[in-house]
């Protein structure tokens, strides 16, 4: 069984919710909407992509502790005082929180840096599946680069 990679617009809450393991994709207000379901579905998210994530509302700063899956948070850097204060928060509060700034990159950085985001997700992706793997929430094994990671 592969895991799907879905943005939240093309189906990825319908996908958890039905059991497929996936690494879910968000961007902007839908990053609370992503948070919540990682929470409510730990053993089916295997990954979070966040990009550009506005702010968001308490509750969803209750649970940034409760979220257990690997997850990137992206956000672009068009100018040196750009707020990136969510996008730190929800890093700096997720265990497995990883912070990524794409400096001088107008926003938003997944479609404005589409081969930088698609780098840092991919590779993302890549560990999140190896560790998913690894962990038994796959099927399917690693490939041949991330097994050779992961020793």
């Amino acid at each position: 069984m592969t895991a799907a990679t879905l943005w939240w617009d093309d189906g990825a809450r319908t996908a958890v919710e039905s059991g497929a393991p996936t690494h879910v994709f968000a961007a902007d207000h839908d990053v609370a909407e992503a948070i919540r379901l990682a929470v409510a579905h730990p053993d089916v998210v295997l990954s979070l992509i966040l990009a550009e994530p506005a702010a968001f509302p308490a509750d969803v700063a209750d649970l940034l502790a409760e979220v257990s899956v690997p997850t990137l948070v992206l956000a672009s850097a068009p100018s040196a005082d750009a707020d990136l204060t969510a996008a730190q928060q929800l890093a700096g509060e997720i265990d497995n929180g990883v912070f990524v700034v794409i400096d001088g990159a107008p926003k938003p950085v997944h479609t404005e840096r589409r081969e930088s985001f698609t780098e840092w997700s991919s590779s993302f992706v890549a560990i999140a599946e190896g560790l998913a793997a690894r962990d038994g929430k796959l099927l399917t094994p690693p490939t041949p680069l991330i097994e050779g990671a992961l020793r």
